[in-house]
């Protein structure tokens, strides 16, 4: 795995928590930022689990709010389980500021925009799926 770790330059971050598959932390602009480490890897309900402990250690048991972007890889993929999985029930993401999650590819992002129109539990605050991590931070300025 080591071979296909993607270089993270840390000191872009005032806090981070680094996690099996992630970089979790906050950035100098004030963004929470889950970066993932390698670009294939299949996320389970461990990793999920995971993950969320690092975004309460890093906002105050999710009590300080932040516009979240959230950077995969480049294969990356999620079980059935993890997919399932009501990430919005246990109160780690509701009261952030909003979630962008950048997906390169046109038909992943076609069907990531399909699939989290049947979710059950829904943010309440903005969520956009972006080709690049430029026009997340675009959106994410627009909207501070």
């Amino acid at each position: 795995m080591t071979e296909n770790l993607i270089k993270v330059d840390l000191n872009l971050y005032t806090a981070h928590v680094e996690t099996s598959l992630t970089y979790v932390g906050i950035t100098k602009t004030g963004i929470l930022e889950i970066r993932f480490k390698v670009d294939e890897y299949e996320v389970d309900v461990k990793d999920q689990d995971e993950i969320q402990d690092a975004v309460k250690k890093l906002t105050n048991n999710s009590q300080d709010r932040y516009h979240i972007i959230v950077i995969p890889g480049m294969y990356g993929g999620v079980t059935p389980e993890a997919r399932n999985k009501e990430m919005f029930l246990d109160g780690t993401y509701n009261n952030h500021l909003s979630i962008s999650i950048i997906v390169a590819g046109l038909p992943q992002r076609i069907l990531g925009k399909f699939y989290y129109h049947f979710k059950k539990h829904k943010p309440k605050f903005p969520f956009q799926l972006f080709a690049t991590e430029a026009l997340a931070l675009k959106w994410i300025e627009a909207n501070k």
